[in-house]
């Protein structure tokens, strides 16, 4: 089918997936320019016929900019462009005053792209099963929660963890796997019932493919944007939430407590009422 538009998003796993509320929407004849690395992923969003990367001619049609950085402008100059509102100022003072949330990632993507945001799957989905999802990985430390070995042995049920280079020590100790590739972490997640995941792209990736998530929020919250799905999710209400708008390497209170104070029985509980 000919290409009718082009969506564009560049980063990161999680922005990407989202952008599945968008493609969905559009349906077939979407184009998805974005990085190499997330070439595959956005090639199985619903709706996307082909994938572009930067350096690759553009068909002449309408985009949507979803990255809306001072790289995609460059690389669209000339370009009939609609582009999301970044809202960077808003969040930058909900982090520092504790002011109201911006509106949630997909509720953008989709006012600028001029359709509704559809509800996922965005991706095909995965075949169910039992097996309990952790993804106890985080890029910025102060998004890991304590307990995951814990959960592993509090849960009833078979478990498997999965994660990315780097989490390779506990994903063993719990029993897993670290794939590179989305094909393959797509594959580990077949014959699941739901995951647990700290707000990482993980967690994102399997609520696009169907899974009910339970989510663990401690730097930032589930109201910051980004929590747009079926499950639950879990946090504390502190004062100091949210003290980053993506996390970082240490807690300015130096005691954790957004994280270190979810439970494994709670989370055990958010499981129960999935099933």
């Amino acid at each position: 089918m000919p290409i009718e538009r082009i969506v564009v998003r560049f980063s990161s796993m999680g922005d990407v997936v989202l952008t599945g509320a968008v493609c969905t929407a559009f349906g077939a004849g979407t184009g998805f320019l974005t990085l190499p690395r997330y070439a595959d992923l956005a090639a199985r969003l619903i709706g996307v016929e082909q994938v572009f990367v930067p350096g690759d001619a553009l068909p002449d049609v309408p985009i949507v900019d979803l990255q809306n950085s001072v790289r995609s402008r460059w690389l669209l100059r000339g370009r009939s462009v609609v582009r999301v509102e970044r809202q960077d100022l808003r969040r930058r003072l909900r982090v520092a005053f504790k002011t109201a949330p911006g509106d949630r990632v997909v509720e953008r993507y989709a006012r600028a792209a001029g359709v509704g945001a559809a509800p996922a799957p965005w991706l095909p989905t995965v075949a169910r099963g039992d097996v309990l999802l952790l993804a106890p990985g985080a890029a910025h430390a102060t998004k890991r929660w304590p307990y995951w070995e814990a959960l592993a042995r509090a849960w009833p049920g078979p478990v498997r963890a999965l994660g990315g280079p780097g989490d390779e020590a506990i994903v063993e100790r719990i029993g897993g796997v670290c794939e590179a590739g989305f094909a393959k972490t797509l594959d580990a997640m077949n014959g699941a019932f739901a995951m647990v995941a700290g707000d990482t792209g993980l967690l994102h990736l399997a609520a696009a493919v169907g899974l009910p998530v339970v989510g663990l929020f401690g730097p930032t919250t589930s109201t910051d944007g980004f929590w747009c799905h079926g499950g639950v999710a879990l946090e504390l209400p502190l004062a100091c939430r949210p003290c980053s708008r993506f996390g970082g390497a240490r807690c300015p209170m130096g005691d954790h407590l957004c994280l270190q104070g979810i439970e494994v029985e709670r989370v055990v509980a958010a499981l129960g009422g999935l099933r």
